[in-house]
Formats: structure tokens, sequence, C-alpha cells
């Protein structure tokens, strides 16, 4: 073979293996994101459902349409399904343990308002139980009127008193 034809042949292996190795570099690049881990998606999720990031982990106030009547301890129906919703969420990313703190007003008896609160908070944990938490999981407290969220002076602020908070400890969370 005359040296003549084989130059141009090898030129053409060359660049054919050039554009081959470019293909393969750039299928490299492109390839998927990494998934995330599962305390990403844990903090996802919290965040999603509206909780906030605290000292004390992560916090999410009921909303106030789902807050309580005025020596009432019982759920409405869709704070029933609002929890529901809640608890398979907080499930599907293996979050499986909270606290949940009751709250009352400043108005009546300060005992009175401690058992109110307490059964507050037993009835939304034991809405989470009804959907999937295992019953030892589940810190219960009854906080009273001792930590207001808003002024006790005027009707709005007694109804945004009269709440449980979901807390979820840091601490029980897969690492980011």
């Amino acid at each position: 073979m005359q040296a003549s034809a084989f130059l141009p042949r090898l030129q053409r292996q060359f660049s054919l293996a050039l554009v081959c190795f470019l293909f393969a570099l750039l299928g490299a690049c492109a390839s998927a994101p990494p998934k995330p881990t599962l305390g990403q998606r844990q903090v996802e999720t919290l965040t999603h459902l509206g909780f906030s990031k605290t000292d004390d982990g992560w916090l999410l106030v009921l909303p106030d349409r789902i807050s309580f009547e005025f020596g009432k301890d019982d759920l409405k129906p869709e704070f029933s399904k609002a929890i529901a919703d809640f608890a398979s969420q907080l499930l599907a990313v293996d979050i499986r343990q909270l606290r949940v703190d009751g709250y009352t007003d400043n108005v009546g008896a300060r005992d009175y308002n401690l058992g109110l609160s307490q059964r507050r908070a037993n009835i939304v944990a034991d809405t989470f139980v009804a959907n999937g938490f295992a019953t030892k999981d589940i810190e219960r407290k009854g906080l009273g009127p001792d930590h207001p969220a808003a002024d006790n002076g005027t009707p709005d602020g007694r109804a945004k008193n009269r709440r449980v908070e979901l807390i979820v400890a840091s601490s029980t969370l897969a690492t980011p």
C-alpha cells in the first residue's frame, strides 16, 4: 500500500476515534444528577408541608382554619383529613417521630386550660396514630396558656392561641 493512500485512511480512523471519544465524554457530562438523599427528601417534604426550621427542629403551627373552638378539643372533619395527609407524607419519607404541643388562650382557670391543652395534643396525636404512626413515637404535651402566639386581649389573638404545634426533632432526620 502506498503511503499517500495510507495517510487519508489513518486520518479518517483517527477522526472517527476522536468523535467517538467526544460523544462518550458528552454522555458522561449529560448524566442525570444524583438522586436526593433521604435527608434531603425529608427536608423538602417538611418545607413543602409548611414546617419551618427552629432551634428545636422543624415546627408547624397548624393553620388557624383548623384551630380549636373556645373550650373545645374536638377535631373538625377537615382537620382530621389534613392530619391524615400530613401523616401520609411524613411516613413516605421515613419521618416517624414527632412531638405534638397543645395550647389554649388565657381565659378560664389555669388547671382547666392545662387539661384542655393536653386533650388537644392527645386528639391530634391519636389522629396521627390512626394514620400509621406508632403511639410510642409521638410525644404529647399540654402547655396551656403559657406560650401565647398572639395577644390574648383580642378575640382573634385568643383564637390563634387555641392551637396545636407539630415538632420534628432534627436529630430524628437522616443526614442530608
